[in-house]
């Protein structure tokens, strides 16, 4: 089922606002990830979700039924926390069996139903041990599986990944995709890391000061942040940000007059930035002046620090063979994707959608290999 928030807030002694007035709708059968800053509100969004915390305003539903002022348990919520909170002194079935001991269901039902989960999460070898003698990743597999034996409507994940190595978090983070795709059951998971919800999710829900900020699919974050925010917290490495009042006059041929005028902050993600010679000249929006500050490489990746407008920005879009010498002037060129253009409130005011392109150059003004 889906879930969905209707004007919802929630403060602390009835003073500061945690959530203010947020609404939004978690759709059915999906993985949602709330993601944001340490204090931006999102464990205490899945806390409202769960039914530990009530809101001190507005309503939330599970599909059309009111859950508003249901405690956990009538919700029927299965959880999994960032400490895994297994029963050491049971076996990996019985931690998996004991919610539906709880629930009085029959012994033979519940080990049978305590094998398929096991197997689901592929710990089916593992059932005779007790927790001490698991992996991090193989324990968080069960916390998954005993989460699934009350058959929740709802799984609700809170930050479940941060305990365990890079590796075995980017191993986790496809099993619990495969595990949300194999279930079907409407999955809700908080993450503080882009990079883990970028890959893991259907939808990603961005908050910051307990408002949201933008809710769409992970791509469309990337490609239409709605604000400076969004479009700063989204991607690796950082956008490149500058005062777009210091090079102004270097768009004034191919921005609209408006966004000239009202334009504040420019922002250009690094693979943008390519080098004046690049091939794919219909995607070239303009050549500009900078001068190469320090270029580093990282395996098959180079990373270009250029100094443009006095300020440093960061490219991808560079091969080794492109470098120049440091201190030397340059010539480089942007793409029209992964440039924006924000206000002074950080909105983004260009491109105005997706589809909007920057106005390209007159043909005699394309800079050929």
């Amino acid at each position: 089922m889906d879930v969905k928030f209707q004007d919802v807030s929630l403060a602390y002694d009835n003073s500061h606002n945690i959530l203010n007035k947020i609404s939004f709708t978690i759709p059915e059968g999906q993985l949602t990830c709330l993601l944001g800053p340490s204090g931006c509100g999102k464990s205490t969004t899945l806390n409202l979700i769960s039914g530990l915390l009530a809101p001190t305003a507005g309503q939330i539903f599970f599909g059309d039924q009111d859950v508003t002022k249901k405690d956990a348990l009538a919700r029927k919520v299965g959880m999994v926390f960032q400490n895994y909170a297994l029963y050491p002194h049971m076996t990996v079935l019985d931690n998996i069996c004991f919610p539906m001991k709880m629930a009085k269901v029959k012994k033979a039902d519940r080990i049978k139903r305590g094998r398929e989960l096991a197997a689901l999460v592929h710990v089916e070898t593992e059932l005779t041990k007790k927790p001490s003698e698991l992996s991090g990743g193989q324990q968080q597999r069960v916390a998954i599986a005993r989460a699934l034996a009350k058959s929740p409507s709802i799984l609700l994940l809170d930050e479940p990944l941060s305990n365990l190595d890079a590796r075995l978090r980017v191993e986790m983070r496809e099993e619990i995709k495969r595990i949300q795709k194999e279930t079907g059951v409407t999955t809700v998971f908080v993450t503080h890391d882009q990079e883990e919800a970028i890959h893991i999710a259907d939808q990603i829900m961005v908050l910051n000061d307990g408002k949201i900020q933008q809710f769409t699919t992970p791509n469309r974050l990337y490609d239409q942040p709605e604000n400076l925010f969004v479009a700063k917290f989204i991607g690796s490495p950082i956008i490149n940000t500058l005062p777009f009042a210091d090079v102004r006059d270097d768009f004034k041929n191919v921005l609209p007059a408006g966004i000239l005028t009202s334009g504040y902050t420019l922002a250009m993600r690094a693979e943008s930035i390519v080098p004046a010679s690049d091939p794919h000249e219909h995607l070239t929006l303009m050549p500009l002046m900078a001068t190469q500050v320090q270029s580093n490489r990282f395996g098959r990746e180079t990373s270009l620090t250029l100094n443009y407008g006095d300020h440093e920005i960061v490219a991808d879009g560079f091969r080794e063979q492109d470098l120049g010498h440091n201190g030397r002037p340059m010539r480089f060129a942007i793409r029209p994707q992964g440039i924006f253009v924000f206000d002074q409130t950080g909105k983004r005011i260009w491109p105005a959608t997706i589809e909007t392109n920057i106005s390209p150059l007159k043909p005699t003004e394309v800079i050929h290999a």
